[in-house]
């Protein structure tokens, strides 16, 4: 969870209390030690680094310059290739360096291939002296994130968004029309876009090169399906659950307690359960939903859901759920902008979590979330793989199984809607907009929007209706969309932000990329045979939760949504933000659209009031330019 700083001066010098204003945007989170240098005179080149020790050898990583002078780094990287990569660069004494000592390594053999080589949750920026270039990297899914701007001759760095807007460095707050339409439409982006246009993010799986002529970013890895050899469904199952539990392994190293989050949901249990395992008699802190304990007052509601968590629990003698004793604010508005630095799309969803794992001196949280995105998908796809093969019989047999499962309806009803989605396309996606559900939500928020036509008239390419997107023909299509296309990157800097609040970090198996790239290329029918969605990785978790939960339909999973709750809240709130309302923000958004979004989908309408009144704050206080 380190803070890694950068900033370069082309044609003169950096201001000269630059960087500790950079640093200074950290201090909110306390860090272990900080660190501030400058490399280099002619350009003026400066790092910096704000960290969190939670690794063994991670009071090493600070500013690290190599032996020879050459090469200096800052990063935030948890390296689980650290062995293999001990042998492709013949170092013998592996323990003894850390992970920014190994990258520094790495890029010494393989220069600007060094990205690739690396396995992980990292980001980081390189200074190559000879080069005068700058070689910054981020990891495969985004979990680890990295913003910067370039203007007037100066790059600046940071996985600190606050630290790109310290007024010694003068970056611009125009705030960007592209950001307002990733957060207040239904668009299909994947990035965690910064709300400035002069601050861009570095994506997921990309590597940025910058010198005093041009600067590059492009791809150094892509989810491509690998050729496996041919085994039985049986061993190809258990080499998913090997794995997964050392995906989970690497995720446990940490020189201090463990917390992870537990729902009732597949992805979550089968962390917990393999991580309590591999923890032995150590305990693991568990932390669910609003962490609010079971009382009078909300039994009517929890009592339910919670015994299906306390059944689970009973299975695990090293685990110990933590809870609030009061309700916890989980929605509020512009929650945690003061540390961003801008309106903040960031909710305090995730705080009450991360609290609790700070009272327990936990500096790691485990997160199941993900894992539905490819690793413990649903499998359902598979159908329409079927059905493009013209395999009929099967196809049959199998929706004759889905059926008896309590998942889907007449077979020959589905067989219908198959032919019409592929044979008439128009006409399904005119159903999908009728029919109540995800896609009919995101078009009427699509063509309904809240944003002025000054807004959307100039994004009319960049804006794609979530509906386009529900045509998936086969599973391994649906997973490259889930994982790559639709708002991985967005959740991970969420969270990242979330937890960097309470001196922790969030991490996740289900994303672990050798575990992805396995599953991404195992034979479809595998999650979904006999007519049992996400059925390998309900096999993996035989024994480490209960079968109820194992076995469980969607449809099953209960659910605590109070509509009522969320139309009131979401009617104060368009109260408070028509009365504060100012002309400036009056042209960007449609009042009249927004008033039916709070009486049609109070859900979705509480997030946008909850944003529009973090942009009128920090409108009033400059903050923001228009």
């Amino acid at each position: 969870m380190s803070t890694i700083h950068c900033a370069i001066d082309w044609q003169t010098s950096l201001p000269e209390n630059a960087i500790q204003d950079m640093l200074a945007c950290s201090d909110y989170w306390q860090p272990d030690a900080v660190h501030g240098q400058q490399i280099s005179h002619a350009p003026d080149v400066r790092l910096a680094k704000a960290c969190l020790y939670n690794r063994p050898n991670s009071e090493l990583d600070s500013i690290l310059v190599s032996e020879c002078g050459q090469f200096s780094i800052v990063a935030n990287a948890h390296l689980d290739n650290r062995d293999e990569l001990a042998l492709q660069l013949h170092i013998k004494d592996i323990d003894r360096l850390c992970d920014g000592e190994l990258i520094i390594k790495a890029y010494q053999r393989w220069q600007e291939n060094s990205a690739s080589h690396l396995l992980g949750d990292f980001v980081f920026i390189l200074w190559d002296n000879l080069k005068q270039q700058l070689y910054c990297a981020r990891d495969h899914f985004g979990v680890k994130s990295l913003f910067y701007a370039i203007q007037s001759g100066r790059v600046i760095v940071s996985n600190e968004h606050k630290s790109l807007l310290v007024p010694s460095l003068a970056v611009s707050r125009l705030l960007s029309h592209r950001w307002l339409a990733d957060v207040f439409m239904p668009t299909t982006g994947n990035e965690f876009l910064s709300p400035f246009n002069a601050i861009h993010t570095l994506p997921a799986a990309h590597q940025l090169v910058i010198n005093q002529q041009e600067h590059s970013c492009e791809a150094y890895w892509s989810l491509k399906p690998q050729v496996l050899p041919k085994l039985s469904d049986d061993e190809y199952i258990a080499k998913l659950a090997e794995l997964f539990e050392q995906a989970v392994a690497r995720r446990l190293v940490s020189q201090y307690p463990i917390a992870a989050e537990l729902s009732e949901g597949l992805d979550s249990n089968g962390v917990v359960g393999y991580a309590s395992r591999l923890l032995g008699d150590k305990p693991l802190y568990t932390m669910s939903f609003n962490c609010e304990s079971l009382n009078e007052h909300n039994a009517a509601i929890w009592e339910p859901v919670y015994q299906e968590l306390f059944d689970a629990i009973e299975q695990w003698p090293n685990v110990r759920p933590l809870w609030h004793d009061v309700e916890a604010d989980i929605l509020r508005a512009g929650a945690h902008a003061e540390t961003f630095g801008g309106p903040s799309v960031v909710t305090s969803w995730f705080d009450p979590r991360c609290f609790l794992a700070q009272s327990k001196g936990c500096k790691t949280v485990l997160s199941g979330w993900g894992g539905d995105h490819c690793v413990s998908g649903y499998g359902d796809e598979y159908i329409q793989e079927l059905f493009l093969g013209r395999q009929y019989i099967r196809l049959y047999r199998q929706l004759m199984l889905r059926q008896q499962r309590g998942r889907g309806g007449n077979p020959i009803k589905a067989l219908l809607r198959l032919f019409i989605q592929h044979q008439f396309p128009q006409v399904h996606h005119k159903r999908l907009q009728q029919v109540k559900g995800l896609a009919k939500q995101s078009a009427d928020l699509f063509h309904h929007s809240i944003l002025s036509a000054k807004i959307t008239s100039r994004l009319a390419e960049t804006i794609k209706p979530y509906y386009a997107i529900m045509d998936r023909t086969s599973v391994q299509a649906r997973d490259h969309r889930e994982l790559i296309e639709n708002g991985v990157q967005r959740r991970m800097t969420l969270t990242e932000i979330a937890a960097r609040h309470h001196d922790c970090e969030f991490r996740y198996p289900l994303l672990d990329r050798e575990l992805v790239e396995y599953a991404y290329s195992l034979p479809s029918h595998l999650k979904c045979k006999y007519g049992v969605e996400r059925y390998m990785f309900r096999e993996v978790l035989k024994g480490y939760t209960t079968e109820r939960i194992r076995m469980r339909r969607k449809a099953d999973v209960l659910t605590t949504l109070d509509i009522d709750k969320f139309q009131r809240h979401a009617t104060e709130s368009l109260k408070r933000v028509t009365a504060k309302m100012v002309s400036e923000l009056d042209e960007i958004f449609d009042k009249e659209a927004l008033v039916g979004v709070v009486h049609k989908y109070p859900h979705i309408a509480e997030r946008y009031l909850l944003l529009i009144e973090s942009l009128l704050k920090q409108f009033e206080g400059g903050s923001i330019h228009l």
